[in-house]
């Protein structure tokens, strides 16, 4: 039989009265503080014969675990804890620093309410999101416990005063004290109403400078022209000047959102298109090293007489050009063996989800003279290839994986004739490579 624990110096005090919850919580489950610190892992025995001393608050996060072993009532334990901390003096005075006092009146936004209702938290004992909403049903306001932590950490602010005044209840604060918060909050209000109709106003003169006819609004060919200027493609149709609007970036193919006026205003860019290339090019090398192993002697020398183009990202599917200077590279590399493991490589850089499509681009052309001269324009852009764009009727030396021939910057005459249907692109099939009769070795 173990010794019996000390009596507890004033069970009637705040810090009593948790010590006695939390006794009678670990006799009622018939632990030992041996056991009960078995089970939560990481708290030790004395640690937690401390926390039910009555002499010292114990760390709310060992006052939880204390109760959640030992099956007590979370709420009633936490209602304990914070009224115990509340009235430890040195929490008041002296010992621990006091916390600040949040004052509403500083507030100047919205924004603002977050910092200065966390402040107000904290100088209230810190109640937990929890107690924080039995308070405030206790009083028949409602505030759920991810609002409530959303405003603390200044996700958002109170959406309705109604809120505001639910937290301010669910902190314990006086009802002489809400009137200035609320206060605050409608000031704060009225100020984002009117900066909020100035910004539509500039808008509205913005867009009548920018608008083609006499409404002094954008139309919808007015906005996919400007659209296309600046490098993107609509996803669908325009609505308004300052709406979000789905486009895809022409260079690298990436969907975004953007506002046109912000494209306007040359705030408006895509953040793919810097590093989608770079990643393609670190996977390519990391194919090459063949660290894993899983590609044979035959395929490294093969890709590494190589070179991978600028790459296109096309609504899920990543086109990847790869030049090849001779004809023994391109017959190594017209088996797809060796796709998988580029595509596992391409997954570790890449972050969007992607259809692998490769494309062997030949020094000597392809089947198409038009889809010819583009490849050959896409190698002479990288450097890999000197002498004239114009030459014979190409031969049938490439191969699409999945049939899509990725468009180019440095290919801006032949990607255009696309958009304006002149040339269409290949069917979204796939297409073996077959060598035509008069293709020599």
């Amino acid at each position: 039989m173990g010794r019996p624990e000390n009596p507890i110096p004033d069970p009637t005090s705040p810090l009593g009265r948790l010590a006695v919850a939390l006794r009678n919580g670990r006799r009622g489950a018939s632990f030992s503080y041996v056991e009960l610190s078995d089970r939560t892992r990481f708290i030790s025995p004395g640690t937690l014969q401390r926390a039910a001393s009555g002499t010292h608050l114990p760390r709310w996060e060992v006052a939880q675990a204390f109760a959640r072993v030992c099956g007590m009532d979370d709420e009633e334990i936490a209602r304990l804890w914070h009224a115990a901390y509340r009235s430890i003096p040195g929490r008041r005075s002296g010992g621990s620093p006091k916390p600040p006092k949040a004052r509403p009146d500083r507030i100047e936004d919205l924004k603002g309410f977050g910092p200065a209702l966390e402040e107000l938290r904290q100088a209230n004992g810190a109640p937990s999101f929890r107690m924080m909403q039995s308070r405030a049903r206790a009083t028949g306001r409602e505030l759920s416990r991810s609002t409530a932590y959303r405003i603390s950490t200044g996700q958002q602010p109170p959406a309705s005063a109604e809120c505001l005044e639910a937290f301010l209840v669910a902190c314990e604060v006086p009802p002489r004290d809400r009137t200035a918060w609320l206060d605050a909050w409608r000031q704060a209000q009225w100020r984002a109403a009117r900066q909020e109709a100035e910004r539509r106003e500039e808008m509205r003169q913005l867009e009548s400078v920018v608008a083609e006819n006499i409404r002094g609004q954008v139309s919808q060919e007015t906005a996919v022209r400007m659209l296309r200027k600046a490098g993107f493609e609509a996803l669908e149709r325009f609505r308004r000047f300052d709406a979000p609007w789905s486009v895809e970036c022409l260079e690298c193919a990436a969907t975004l959102r953007l506002r046109l006026s912000d494209l306007v205003l040359v705030r408006a860019t895509c953040p793919e298109c810097p590093t989608l290339t770079e990643r393609v090019r670190e996977a390519w090398a990391e194919l090459v090293a063949n660290r894993s192993g899983l590609l044979s002697r035959q395929y490294v020398r093969a890709l590494r007489a190589a070179a991978v183009l600028q790459p296109r990202l096309h609504r899920g599917h990543l086109d990847v050009p790869v030049f090849v200077a001779d004809r023994p590279t391109l017959t190594t590399l017209q088996s797809g063996d060796w796709h998988p493991a580029l595509e596992e490589a391409l997954r570790r850089h890449v972050r969007r989800p992607f259809y692998l499509d490769v494309l062997l681009v030949p020094d000597n052309g392809t089947s198409s003279r038009q889809s010819g001269l583009r490849h050959r324009r896409l190698a002479k852009a990288a450097g890999l290839i000197d002498g004239p764009l114009e030459g014979p009727p190409p031969r049938r030396d490439v191969e699409h994986t999945n049939g899509v021939a990725p468009a180019d910057g440095a290919s801006k005459r032949v990607a255009t004739a696309v958009q304006n249907n002149t040339i269409r692109p290949a069917p979204d099939i796939r297409i073996p490579w077959k060598p035509t009769s008069n293709s020599g070795a």
